[in-house]
C-alpha cells in the first residue's frame, strides 16, 4: 500500500514558505493510519511488523506536525466523514472504505477523535495501540478507554457515530444548535444541583465536555446563531446559564484569536469549572465590579483558594487553568509597578483576560450579581467604557468587531418602522451600524441586509427592549 509522502504535499505560500494541503495530508495520514491498524489486527502490537509499519510513518509525520503553527494535527470522525485539523476529506471511494473501517474501531473504543502532539514516539502510538486493541477485542459496552492516558496523545471521548440530530442539522441548523445551546443549559444546571447537593465540586464533567467539542466545531460557520440565543434569556437567569454563556463567548474569542479547536473547548470547560469552584466557596473574580482587597490580602486569599483546589486537580490542562484563573483573581489588569509577590511589572494570563470580557458582558446581558440586565448594544458600551482600565483593549476591540454595534440577537426598529431583531453583524470592512436583520412578523419573516444599496434608505432607529417588541424575536430568530 502506497501513501503520498508528505514531501509532496507541500505548496509555495506566502515569501516562498510551504504550506500544507491538508487535503493530500488527511489522505495520505488516514491512509497511514489504517494500514498500521491492519497490520496490528493480523499480527499484534507487540509484533516486529507493527513496529516498522509505525516507523515508517513517523518520519513523515514528524516532519509535517512541525510545519503546523500549534504542532498538533487533530483527527475527527463523525459518521462517514473525517476532518483533520478542521478541514473535511474529500475521499475516493477506496478512501472512504478505509475510513468506514476506522470509524468501526473508533466506535468500540467510544472515540470521536484523536489529537497527536509532534513529540509522540513509536512507543506512544505502540501504548495507544495496545489500549485500543483491549478495548476493541473486548467488546463490551462497558469499556471505552475514557480513563486512558498516552503521552502525546490526547483522546477525544465520544461516539463517532452521527446522532439524529445532527442528521436533522443537514435540514434545519437552526434546530440543531438550538438543541445543542439547551442540553448544554440542561446538563450544567443538573451539574450544579449535583454540586450544591454533595457539596464536592468533583462531578462527570465529560457530556458537558462533548458539547463544547461540538460548539468548538460550530463557531467558525454558525457562531451568528449561537451567539443569538445566548442574550435572549431562555431560561431565567442564573449561575448555571451564566457559565454556559460564558463558556460560548469566550470560546468565541479563543477562536477569532486562532487558536486550536482543542484549546478553544478547554477554555469553555474552564468557565464551567469556575462556577463548579464557585458553588463550593472559591470565589470567581469580578474584576470591574470587586471591592479590591490590598495587595497582600488579595494574593493571601487567592493562594489560600489554589491550595483548597488541588486536591481536586488533576494535572491536565483545564485543572491548570483553573488554578490560574483563581491565582489571578482580582489582580489588576495591568500590573504598572512591582508587587511585592511580583519581581516585575506584568500582565494578566491571556485566558484570564478573555474570561474577564466573557463573564461581564453575560452579566451584563442577563443582569446578574448586582449588575442591572442591559441590551446587548448597551453592554458592548459598557465593556468599551472600561478598555485599557480594567479590560485588555485589544480584546475588547476583538470583541466589538465580532459582536458588532448592535450584537446578533438586539432587537431593533427600523427607519421604516418594522421591528426586528439582528441576525448577523457586517463584515469587518461594512458600516458596523448596518448590520442583517430578520423582520418581527411570523407571516413575513423577510430577512435585509442594511450594508446592501437595497436598502440604503433604511436604517436603525433604535434598539429596543424585548419586552417591548410585539413578536417573539427567539422564535422568528430560528425560521431558516
Amino acid at each position: 500500500m502506497t501513501e503520498q509522502p508528505a514531501a509532496e504535499m507541500e505548496s509555495a505560500g506566502a515569501e516562498g514558505q510551504p504550506q500544507m494541503d491538508m487535503q493530500q495530508f488527511g489522505r495520505f495520514f488516514i491512509g497511514s493510519l489504517y494500514r498500521i491498524l491492519k497490520v496490528a489486527s493480523i499480527y499484534n502490537v507487540d509484533h516486529a511488523q507493527t513496529r516498522e509499519a509505525i516507523e515508517e510513518f513517523m518520519p513523515e509525520f514528524k516532519k509535517s506536525a512541525q510545519q503546523l503553527p500549534e504542532g498538533m494535527i487533530s483527527v475527527t470522525v463523525r459518521g462517514e466523514l473525517c476532518s483533520v485539523n478542521g478541514e473535511t476529506l474529500k475521499l475516493q471511494r477506496r478512501e472512504q472504505e478505509r475510513l468506514n473501517e476506522l470509524q468501526s474501531i473508533f466506535a468500540s473504543a467510544t472515540i470521536r477523535g484523536l489529537i497527536f502532539d509532534q513529540a509522540m514516539s513509536t512507543e506512544n502510538l505502540m501504548q495507544f495501540l495496545q489500549q485500543l486493541n483491549t478495548v476493541a477485542d473486548n467488546q463490551s459496552p462497558h469499556e471505552d478507554m475514557e480513563h486512558v492516558m498516552v503521552p502525546h496523545i490526547q483522546i477525544n471521548h465520544g461516539s463517532p457515530d452521527q446522532t439524529i440530530m445532527e442528521a436533522v442539522a443537514k435540514v434545519n441548523k437552526g434546530m440543531y444548535i438550538a438543541h445543542i445551546y439547551t442540553r448544554a443549559l440542561v446538563k450544567v444546571k443538573k451539574m450544579h444541583d449535583q454540586v450544591r447537593k454533595d457539596d464536592d465540586p468533583d462531578v462527570p464533567t465529560g457530556v458537558i465536555r462533548r458539547i463544547l467539542q461540538s460548539v468548538s466545531e460550530l463557531l467558525a460557520d454558525e457562531d451568528f446563531m449561537i451567539l443569538g440565543l445566548l442574550p435572549m434569556r431562555l431560561v431565567p437567569p442564573d449561575v448555571s446559564s451564566h457559565s454556559v454563556n460564558s463558556a460560548i463567548y469566550a470560546m468565541l474569542l479563543a477562536d477569532r484569536l486562532g487558536l486550536a479547536k482543542q484549546t478553544v473547548a478547554y477554555v469553555g470547560m474552564a468557565a464551567i469549572y469556575q462556577d463548579i469552584d464557585r458553588l463550593v466557596g472559591i470565589s470567581v473574580g469580578k474584576r470591574d465590579q470587586d471591592q479590591r482587597l490590598d495587595t497582600h490580602r488579595q494574593f493571601s486569599a487567592n493562594m489560600r483558594d489554589v491550595a483548597t483546589m488541588l486536591k481536586h486537580c488533576g494535572g491536565d490542562v483545564v485543572s491548570t487553568l483553573r488554578i490560574l484563573l483563581t491565582y489571578e483573581r482580582g489582580c489588576d489588569y495591568d500590573e504598572k509597578v512591582a508587587r511585592p509577590f511580583y519581581r516585575r511589572k506584568r500582565h494578566l494570563h491571556l485566558i484570564s483576560r478573555i474570561m474577564d470580557i466573557a463573564r461581564t458582558y453575560d452579566l451584563l446581558i442577563q443582569g446578574l450579581e448586582g449588575y442591572k440586565a442591559r441590551r446587548p448594544d448597551l453592554a458592548i458600551q459598557y465593556v468599551e467604557s472600561r478598555a485599557g482600565e480594567v479590560f485588555d483593549p485589544y480584546l475588547v476591540d476583538l470583541l466589538v468587531s465580532t459582536l458588532g454595534l448592535y450584537p446578533v440577537g438586539t432587537t431593533v426598529e427600523l427607519t421604516s418602522g418594522e421591528q426586528a431583531v439582528v441576525i448577523r453583524t457586517p463584515d469587518p470592512s461594512a458600516d458596523p451600524r448596518r448590520p442583517a436583520v430578520r423582520l418581527l412578523d411570523r407571516d413575513n419573516p423577510t430577512v435585509i441586509d442594511l450594508s446592501d444599496d437595497h436598502y440604503r434608505n433604511i436604517e436603525i432607529a433604535r434598539s429596543v427592549e424585548v419586552t417591548d417588541v410585539t413578536s417573539n424575536p427567539s422564535e422568528l430568530f430560528l425560521l431558516t
